[in-house]
């Protein structure tokens, strides 16, 4: 089944929002000539893409281009909500050559599979609300949310599709790249170290080497700084208290998560959130 655009996306705003439960999403195998971009807001779902499937969790968000193969099955009886935002190709080559992403847009396009990105909880909150937003200008002023549209996207791309392509240089193997997303997932975040050794299925010592040779760290070392990024984003982003975060992002002694978050920011957690918080006005 082949999916057109003239059937689904409004010619004048250029895009089209929708979240759906398990049981309205798609599970017959199709392609489109647009592009989409989903995000599992909650819950697991399984991806068919490309003739291969990949198990996405809540914070997955997936471009799909144009001629991708894909669609859903359910996994371990479990519940998913998924928020889907799709929109012409056009709109998106127009903003690859707005924004000098030609390259970046090449590379996507001759990928053997779609470019994905894990999401923190804090990020996957936020994504949510921007793409909820967009849908309700969507149905309130079409002119309006082409432009809103093109500026989400613009966000979305270089936030996470550019952005994080670029934390990886191209020698660095495709498994490696994919446990790296993997474990922004909050749950193997939590775990930590096991998690990571578990999703690689390598051995503690070959894993160890390829985080040393590729990315110039260690397990160990590269665990704690998705750690202490997650926890400056709920420094900025949350009210929550410093000892809640600390356990939230998977530190188990709070003296120790100061010593770590004073060395990476060269400040403690409230005076992080103090200097950089931005309230507005009232």
């Amino acid at each position: 089944m082949r999916l057109k655009a003239v059937d689904y996306i409004d010619a004048v705003s250029e895009g089209h929002y929708a979240t759906y439960p398990f049981e309205q999403i798609s599970t017959q195998r199709h392609q489109h000539d647009f592009y989409e971009i989903f995000l599992i807001a909650d819950g697991r779902i399984s991806h068919h893409i490309n003739s291969e499937l990949i198990v996405l969790g809540a914070g997955s968000l997936v471009l799909i281009r144009p001629d991708d193969t894909h669609f859903y099955s359910r996994h371990d009886d479990e519940n998913c909500q998924l928020v889907n935002l799709a929109f012409l190709a056009n709109t998106f080559d127009d903003l690859s050559a707005y924004l000098g992403l030609q390259s970046h847009r090449d590379k996507l396009l001759s990928a053997p599979m779609p470019p994905s990105v894990q999401l923190t909880s804090v990020e996957n909150t936020r994504l949510i609300s921007q793409l909820g937003e967009w849908g309700r200008t969507l149905y309130r002023d079409r002119d309006r949310a082409r432009l809103e549209l093109r500026a989400l996207l613009a966000g979305i791309m270089m936030d996470y599709f550019v952005t994080r392509a670029e934390d990886y240089s191209g020698d660095v193997p495709e498994w490696l790249v994919g446990l790296c997303q993997k474990m922004r997932q909050h749950t193997h975040l939590i775990e930590g170290r096991p998690a990571l050794m578990r999703l690689a299925n390598r051995t503690p010592e070959y894993v160890g080497r390829a985080f040393r040779d590729y990315l110039d760290t260690t397990p160990s070392e590269f665990i704690n700084d998705l750690r202490l990024d997650y926890a400056s984003e709920l420094l900025l982003y949350s009210d929550d208290p410093v000892t809640d975060i600390c356990y939230a992002v998977g530190f188990g002694n709070l003296s120790h998560f100061y010593h770590r978050f004073k060395a990476r920011y060269d400040c403690p957690p409230l005076v992080f959130r103090k200097s950089n918080r931005r309230t507005l006005i009232p």
